[in-house]
């Protein structure tokens, strides 16, 4: 089935308007941090710890839409209003804050406020001098987003595969109602070319 930008956009729109009350709802008042509700830090909301937090649990369907149980980080609504995503510039503004003596690099020790970055330090200090430069964080930014990019198409992958009930490689209106049903809702839409069928393609995040 062809795709075209367009139906990428519609796709994007699609699940815009899945998870746009959600963002509304999460992000009044004062709402928990993405590592408090993710309890076991695997870096994925489960619905035992969502339950904790009830605006997360109301939710949690609407905000897993690759139905696994999951709540992943592309799944999970993004605060506004900041420079290129959370943490100012590039995402760096909350590890720059780490840097305590402002010689412009973090160290082990100051690492260790930060549990996550403390775990992946080593492996993020390419030159092996102890210290994490700006574009050491970058280059471990990126490689995070491509595992969460590879395990989402992983969950996509087979959340289509067991929708696929006749086993020919496209989901009919009737599969996506039985299997996806908040998908159902924009079948039409996604359905660009009219045949009554979604491929994968049809189903691929928008490229950016």
């Amino acid at each position: 089935m062809n795709r075209s930008h367009l139906a990428a956009g519609a796709l994007a729109l699609a699940i815009a308007g899945l998870v746009a009350g959600t963002t509304v709802a999460v992000a009044q008042g004062a709402a928990p941090s993405r590592s408090k509700i993710d309890a076991n830090g695997d870096g994925a909301i489960d619905r035992a710890e969502a339950a904790a937090h009830p605006r997360m649990a109301e939710k949690f369907d609407q905000l897993d839409r690759n139905r696994d149980g999951r709540i992943d980080a592309s799944e999970r609504p993004q605060r506004h209003g900041k420079r290129h995503g959370r943490g100012g510039h590039d995402g760096m503004g909350g590890i720059a804050k780490l840097d305590g003596n402002a010689d412009g690099r973090i160290s082990k020790v100051e690492a260790a406020a930060q549990p996550r970055l403390a775990e992946r330090f080593d492996a993020a200090d390419r030159n092996r001098d102890g210290y994490l430069v700006r574009s050491e964080l970058q280059a471990m930014h990126a490689q995070r987003r491509a595992e969460f990019s590879a395990q989402r198409q992983q969950r996509t992958d087979q959340a289509f595969t067991e929708a696929d009930a006749n086993r020919d490689g496209r989901l009919s209106r009737a599969e996506v109602e039985s299997k996806m049903p908040r998908l159902a809702q924009q079948f039409a839409f996604l359905d660009e070319d009219r045949d009554g069928y979604l491929s994968r393609a049809d189903l691929a995040p928008p490229r950016r």
